[in-house]
């Protein structure tokens, strides 16, 4: 077996193994680390090697629209931090943008990453910067903003989210078409 049991049992001892412990398996099976944070591991199918591996850095939600505002302020705030701090660590960005960039990369995934006009229309990712190494068998990174706020026609409270995601770099390289059959 290369990925993550399917068996409860097999599976909280797999992640004892690296002082993980599950919440639970449902389309892909998120942890508690030693020191508290939360990640969620994904892979194709149970039992098959993980994939991606992705970790919420900070999020934020109004309680009424009428803070959608400040939560945006927010988000930009700490999305301006933690792409400084991450280019500190790991260099410039091959991609960074928002939603609404002609260039907008396609990105690793199981299933097809939403339309040009989707993405534009929902605003999700709302940015997106994207690490690209030279080096074999380098993770790609990503740091994702998703900000909802719902329509203008019908606004609701603002929910935002900045996640770091690491992806398998064969995952992340081989075309979509392969991966989704």
């Amino acid at each position: 077996m290369a990925g993550r049991p399917r068996d409860a049992g097999k599976r909280a001892h797999w992640c004892a193994g690296f002082g993980w412990r599950p919440l639970w398996f449902e389309a892909g099976l998120r942890v508690r680390t030693p020191l508290g944070g939360r990640l969620y591991l994904a892979a194709q199918a149970p039992e098959r090697p993980v994939t991606r591996v992705e970790h919420t850095v900070w999020a934020a939600r109004g309680r009424h629209a009428g803070e959608n505002g400040v939560v945006a302020e927010l988000a930009e705030a700490h999305w301006a931090a933690y792409v400084t701090a991450l280019r500190g660590f790991m260099g410039w960005p091959s991609w960074n943008g928002t939603w609404d960039a002609p260039d907008f990369p396609e990105l690793p995934g199981s299933a097809a990453w939403p339309s040009a006009e989707r993405r534009r229309r929902q605003r999700d990712p709302y940015r997106l910067a994207v690490w690209r190494f030279r080096t074999p068998g380098a993770p790609l990174i990503e740091l994702r903003t998703t900000l909802d706020q719902g329509s203008q026609a019908r606004p609701a409270p603002a929910n935002a989210r900045i996640s770091l995601a690491c992806h398998d770099p064969a995952h992340a390289e081989s075309p979509r078409r392969e991966r989704l059959g």
